[in-house]
């Protein structure tokens, strides 16, 4: 039997580009048969979580970063989570927003929900932007998942000759051993670098402090 169904109340967008999520659901869907027999229909928890994951994105669009995040926090659904938080993060990335970048990945409460391509590349568009504190800034926010990232960026300001960046991104890898074995291979492929002999010092000096720290 062919249905028309149709919601009651719609989602409309308000000043402010979102209204309330409660609001939205505070009555049924109602459709109504070909009898004309008005029938409510019970929200499911995946279509609630759905509309939440549309009203975070929403949020985040219009700047309403605190609440996008809120919003966020109510889903439970995975799937519909994890496409709201790396949607908020890509916004703000697009704008160039280290601080609410790294608000946003703190803010998250399950790290994996953040996971993908994209946010392991997340520091490199920003050093490649120019932005190298706010690369760094934001690696050192992902926490253990912005070891590759900070590898990523030592790379790439010493492919440009960068090697006080180069210093300053490697200084937030805690693995001495890991520090050594790259500053190896930069030496290594990079032998007409400008400021090597700065390169081999730090080298040096690294090896000594792995030395007395064990």
């Amino acid at each position: 039997m062919t249905l028309t169904i149709y919601r009651e109340k719609i989602d409309k967008i308000s000043d402010h580009g979102y209204i309330s999520i409660q609001k939205f659901w505070d009555s049924p869907i109602r459709y109504f048969d070909q009898s004309g027999r008005r029938h409510d229909m019970i929200q499911t928890q995946a279509s609630t979580d759905e509309q939440l994951k549309d009203q975070a994105i929403r949020q985040a669009l219009v700047g309403d970063l605190t609440g996008a995040r809120q919003t966020a926090g109510e889903i439970v659904d995975k799937r519909y989570s994890r496409e709201a938080w790396q949607m908020m993060l890509f916004v703000e990335s697009e704008r160039g927003n280290v601080q609410s970048v790294k608000d946003t990945i703190v803010s998250c409460p399950d790290p994996s929900l953040l996971a993908s391509h994209f946010y392991l590349e997340l520091p490199q568009l920003f050093v490649k932007a120019g932005d190298r504190s706010g690369a760094i800034e934001i690696a050192k926010a992902m926490g253990n998942a912005g070891v590759l990232p900070l590898i990523g960026i030592a790379a790439h300001l010493a492919q440009d000759g960068d090697i006080e960046g180069m210093r300053d991104a490697l200084a937030h890898i805690d693995d001495a051993d890991l520090r050594v074995l790259i500053l190896r291979k930069v030496t290594a492929y990079q032998p007409t670098m400008p400021g090597l002999d700065d390169l081999d010092s730090m080298r040096t000096e690294t090896a000594q402090t792995d030395s007395l720290a064990a």
